[in-house]
């Protein structure tokens, strides 16, 4: 392996790729900093490391005592406002653990008891008056018990004593929400402890790190339901820990990074600092306590992590703990690159701006788009930058089986080129709402067509401009604001000014880009590795990341049957996505068959080139753990991987190819809805209006579009309001679904009518509903579920209420294609 430092030129860098046959790896100059900083006003309420202290929610309760057991508890806010107190409360056998359960505390006997003890759960109510609620009684004797809590279940671990004064460790699980609910013993622990262990939950999993024999220290995962994409359950050996975790203080820090406070100390009387990273399976040393500083009990408050221990005189003294994460701040190279990227994109749209004298040319190139272009912009709307890292993502947290599916564009390839690209395209239809109006009635276009304005501006392309920009500010520190206006500003102009051929042809070239830029960060990864290719494969082996399908009749594992199904229900959908389907619009009626083969190949292969990403980057990651930030998410490990390991000027090239990716997806977003527009109610509503005219509102449309999708996301971006982008993805979802259906039973069938078709996608809203908060299923089933129903209710409705035998189906059907 060839070590080098950021900063080396990358002319030196193909060099050395040229005469050497590998790819080098970058030295990272910075490290993660941990701070320590004294807190004088301490934790209102807490006197003595000897408290128990449980934050919950936005308050946190005290168990205090002069003397063994706990007999005082005190509530508190987390600003310090006393809340409530009670004396004389907790009658067992020693001070009590204590878990955050929603708003409140269970509380479990630590002692060594010698009969079952019965948890008890604690909690406010709207007047603030304490409410308990005793819970069933622990079905075994145990010695030193610990419990969490992971979303409604308890889970309580621990010695288990019977008759024959022999102990093994046992888990037991207690559905809090389900009525008369009793303990449930789960799969027995394969290894034996010596010492109370550590006890933790963590997404899906539990946790276990203790001492498995003298000087042995291991750590064990339970898994609840399976990772994403995976479909292991119960526990598996995580091997050994570098240290004695049985005094440890731990919180969790990011998405996947366990902080560990060593529960020794070094010789100097410092005390280590670990960091374990839950994906990769890998431990860092990322520091000392002080000397001086001995810890004794760790708070995590909502916002604050605080630290409660022993200063050098003996006296115990608050602290708060601050993880800084690490900051590459791009180099002058890096954005002149970036740069001169924008310029091109800017110069592109005043190119083909002189050639915008009609409204078709502004809306369809005119109809005469080259089919090759056409097919990898058809991929790179579609590729926005959200796609570009969170696939990558994914199978960097599970595997392969989200590529699996993919490959089915092979087959479907068919199904488009030969029956729905030529059946749409033989229509001339501009929107594609229009379609709805030919086949069923009127308000459907209408509604479909405001729910693709109103999803694209306010929804799509904020996000799309939104989430790169706090990904990359997360690890780079370029300014998130800053971010959205260069992309939202150059975006706009080049759209409003150049048209469909200027969204085209910068597609052509982002989309190149993104395909480029996830080829050149796998190369980098994989022979950055200190065995190369070989490593690449051994470390994913390892892992399992090369599993590339799950065979089951499990509907909570996203299986492959489902997944194949789910592809072919987003690509029959496609045709009621505007910014997609208008270049099927766009292209020449004889070129229907390449312009299918172009798209199946560009999907294939840029789906290829990300998931590459995933599983290059995770063997990266796991041979390298000291390059993660303990305070990222797992959505930022591409962005991190990039200003961490790529060199000056290359690093600039990839933001921008994520940028790129965005760009793509905003263009086409703010062309198709002025096309919208323009084609489904300012056609309608003034219908002697003149071409120019309609050229002209599909300019400014395309500008005011782009300034209102630019503001939303520069305010959220201010408001950091973040947690909204899943909600209004999932009920986009939830809401589309209909509209799919009713394309896929209006292109199949001639039975369904519009009365079948409303309620229809009526019936597929609340079903899916039902299925997201009332059963187990998979994500993935989602959007099958939603089309399917609509398509079922849809034909049975349309069987049985009368359908306009006047209605002409002729070349709206596979049955009656011109």
């Amino acid at each position: 392996m060839i070590l080098v430092s950021r900063k080396t030129p990358f002319g030196f860098i193909a060099l050395l790729y040229l005469f050497f046959g590998t790819v080098p790896s970058f030295a990272v100059d910075e490290e993660d900093s941990l701070r320590l900083s004294q807190w004088p006003g301490g934790l209102p309420g807490v006197e003595s490391s000897s408290d128990t202290v449980v934050p919950s929610g936005e308050r946190y309760w005290i168990f205090s005592s002069s003397d063994s057991p706990a007999d005082s508890l005190t509530i508190r806010k987390v600003s310090g406002e006393k809340i409530l107190q009670k004396e004389d409360f907790w009658q067992g056998s020693g001070n009590p653990i204590g878990i955050p359960y929603e708003d409140g505390v269970i509380l479990l006997d630590s002692g060594d008891g010698d009969s079952q003890s019965r948890p008890l759960y604690l909690a406010l109510d709207e007047e603030d008056v304490l409410v308990e609620r005793v819970l069933p009684q622990l079905p075994e004797v145990f010695e030193s018990p610990v419990a969490q809590v992971q979303g409604d279940d308890l889970y309580v671990f621990g010695k288990v004593i019977d008759d024959s004064e022999s102990a093994q460790m046992e888990l037991f699980r207690l559905g809090l929400e389900e009525a008369d609910s009793s303990w449930q013993e789960l799969e027995p622990f394969p290894g034996f402890l010596e010492e109370k262990p550590l006890f933790l939950t963590h997404d899906d999993m539990l946790l276990v790190f203790g001492k498995s024999g003298e000087g042995v220290y291991q750590a064990w995962s339970y898994t609840i339901k399976p990772i994403d994409g995976t479909t292991h359950r119960g526990w598996k050996d995580l091997g050994s820990v570098p240290f004695d975790p049985t005094g440890a203080l731990v919180y969790f820090s990011g998405q996947a990074h366990l902080i560990a406070l060593g529960g020794e100390q070094n010789d100097d009387g410092s005390t280590p600092v670990y960091a374990y990273h839950t994906v990769t399976n890998t431990w860092v040393e990322k520091g000392d306590l002080p000397a001086g500083v001995t810890p004794l009990v760790l708070i995590p408050l909502a916002d604050q992590i605080v630290l409660l221990g022993e200063d050098e005189a003996g006296e115990e003294v608050f602290w708060e703990i601050q993880l800084e994460s690490k900051i590459k701040k791009l180099s002058f190279a890096d954005y002149s690159v970036m740069i001169v990227y924008f310029i091109l994109m800017a110069g592109i749209g005043v190119y083909f701006a002189k050639k915008q004298n009609t409204s078709e040319e502004f809306a369809l190139g005119n109809r005469r788009v080259k089919w090759w272009a056409a097919g990898i912009s058809m991929f790179a709307t579609g590729a926005s930058s959200i796609s570009f890292m969170a696939i990558p993502a994914l199978t960097f947290r599970s595997n392969l089986v989200w590529f699996f599916p993919v490959l089915f564009l092979i087959p479907i390839f068919f199904l488009q080129a030969y029956i729905i690209y030529p059946l749409l395209r033989n229509l001339s239809l501009t929107s594609t709402y229009e379609y709805l109006e030919r086949r069923y009635h009127p308000a459907l276009r209408y509604l479909a067509s405001l729910q693709c304005i109103a999803f694209q501006v306010v929804g799509r392309m904020s996000i799309v401009l939104l989430l790169p920009a706090l990904a990359i500010s997360a690890v780079t520190g370029l300014d998130v604001g800053l971010s959205v206006l260069m992309m939202g500003v150059m975006t706009t102009i080049y759209t409003a000014v150049g048209g469909f051929e200027a969204v085209i042809w910068t597609d052509v070239c982002q989309g190149i880009l993104m395909l480029f830029g996830a080829l050149l960060i796998s190369a980098i990864a994989i022979g950055s590795l200190p065995g190369g290719v070989g490593d690449f494969v051994a470390v994913n082996q390892e892992f399992n990341r090369f599993q590339y399908a799950i065979f089951s009749f499990d509907y909570t594992v996203p299986i492959i049957s489902i997944s194949i199904f789910a592809l072919l229900m987003q690509q029959l959908g496609f045709v009621a996505d505007q910014p997609s389907i208008q270049r099927v619009f766009a292209t020449p009626e004889k070129e229907m068959k390449k312009l299918a083969g172009m798209a199946v190949f560009c999907g294939i292969a840029i789906a290829a080139a990300v998931n590459l990403v995933g599983l290059s980057i995770f063997a990266y990651f796991h041979s390298f753990p000291e390059t993660l930030d303990p305070t990222m998410s797992n959505d930022q490990v591409v962005p991190l991987f990039i200003v961490q390991s790529l060199p000056v000027g290359i690093a600039g090239l990839i933001v921008a190819a994520l940028f790129a990716a965005s760009m793509s997806t905003l263009s086409s977003s703010m062309n198709s809805v002025a096309t919208l527009i323009s084609e489904d109610f300012y056609r309608r509503i003034k219908r002697d209006s003149s071409d120019r005219s309609r050229l002209i509102l599909m300019k400014v449309s395309s500008l005011v579009v782009g300034v209102i999708g630019t503001g939303i996301a520069f305010y959220m971006a201010q408001m950091d309001l973040t947690s909204i982008f899943k909600t209004w993805n999932e009920a986009v979802a939830l809401l589309g679904g209909g509209f799919v259906g009713i394309y896929i039973v209006g292109m199949f069938t001639k039975r369904v009518h519009s009365g079948g078709a409303f309620i229809g996608a009526i019936a597929s809203i609340a079903i899916v509903i039902y299925a997201k908060n009332m059963t187990a299923f998979h994500w993935v089933f989602y959007v099958p579920i939603a089309v399917v129903s609509c398509m079922v209710v849809g034909y049975l409705v349309s069987m049985i209420l009368p359908r306009d035998p006047s209605k002409d189906l002729t070349g709206l059907t596979v049955f009656s294609r011109k």
